[in-house]
């Protein structure tokens, strides 16, 4: 027998509630959202740090005294006394020319003084006996005056037709032979007084060479001298760039050197500049990403996390060293940042202040 209708409208409410039942028994079962969990950091307040930065060239070991050996005149060479290596003694005679045709101009140029010498005293006495007029007399002591001159120009040119060394030193390299043909002022050695000091001369950019001062010291390291580091300082910096290489020439002294030195060593060499520099130093674990000298680390703003990219210019036993993307005052995550993700909640632990 089917209910009837007033029957059906009391069932009504019952048939609700078992489907209000249902639906949140259906509601419980299904998959709930959990909270992300909290995670702890520890952070630091930063602050400048003085760091001196070494700038790293190359250069090469010279003699202070370095200098090329010529002739005043030119000529054949006769006589090269001495090879490349070789040590010499002050005034020692190094090379000669073939002093034939010079030793002829010396002659000729005392034969014409023998003549002028002659010719003014004539005109002396003719101008005393009224023969002579005083312009002759007077041109005849010109003419005097020019070939002791030139006898004096040919008696150097002899002179310094042979080399001599200018001090104790040793010959470094020996650049012509005998036999050549050689013009008046073309080397013939390169010599480095061995009683002079010993400089290393480097080249910085620009960007470097603003940054050095006189006495600013230095670490030289030899390729002849493996695992030893020899001391110098700044003595001398360029003021005009290089047309080739558009770089500064700096010269530095060597306060420590080996018993031994060869100029042209090949010399690698660290400059310590005087002038302090502040940087921004951060812990290596605080880095959470990065590739290269671009990275990734985590500061609190208004105590909420946030990525932040950095450029570093160095790594030190200090830390990393910050180009750009922190400043001094910045609250920087040292320790958790890695944990991090978006809709964490943080505590933070006490803090490196």
């Amino acid at each position: 027998m089917l209910p009837d209708m007033n029957t059906k409208k009391a069932l009504y409410p019952l048939y609700f509630t078992a489907v209000l039942v249902i639906l949140a028994a259906c509601a419980d079962s299904g998959p709930k959202e959990t909270a992300e969990p909290t995670v702890a950091i520890k952070t630091t307040r930063i602050t400048d740090t003085v760091i001196v930065f070494a700038m790293r060239t190359a250069g090469k070991l010279a003699s202070k005294s370095e200098s090329k050996l010529s002739f005043k005149t030119g000529g054949i060479i006769q006589k090269i006394m001495v090879d490349e290596g070789q040590s010499v003694r002050k005034n020692q005679l190094l090379a000669q020319l073939n002093l034939e045709e010079i030793n002829s101009r010396v002659s000729q140029a005392e034969l014409a003084l023998q003549k002028a010498e002659r010719d003014y005293e004539r005109a002396g006495n003719l101008y005393r006996d009224s023969v002579a007029t005083l312009e002759q007399f007077q041109n005849a002591g010109t003419a005097l005056e020019v070939a002791r001159t030139n006898a004096s120009i040919a008696h150097f040119n002899l002179q310094y037709s042979t080399i001599r060394a200018p001090a104790n030193g040793k010959i470094l390299k020996r650049i012509a032979e005998a036999n050549e043909i050689i013009a008046p002022g073309h080397p013939v050695f390169l010599f480095a007084s061995t009683g002079s000091d010993w400089v290393v001369r480097a080249n910085l950019t620009d960007r470097d060479i603003v940054r050095v001062s006189m006495s600013d010291s230095a670490h030289v390291s030899f390729d002849a001298y493996p695992g030893e580091i020899f001391t110098g300082v700044i003595s001398e910096i360029g003021t005009s760039a290089d047309p080739y290489t558009g770089t500064y020439e700096v010269e530095i002294q060597l306060t420590r050197r080996p018993e031994r030195l060869v100029s042209g060593f090949f010399a690698k060499v660290d400059i310590y500049p005087a002038a302090k520099e502040k940087h921004v130093v951060i812990p290596v674990e605080s880095l959470i990403d990065g590739v290269g000298l671009t990275g990734y680390v985590m500061v609190l703003v208004d105590r909420q996390p946030e990525r932040r990219k950095i450029r570093i210019r160095a790594v030190t036993d200090h830390g990393l060293v910050v180009q750009e993307g922190l400043s001094p005052g910045d609250e920087l995550i040292i320790e958790g940042a890695q944990y991090i993700k978006t809709g964490s909640r943080i505590k933070v632990n006490a803090s490196d202040q």
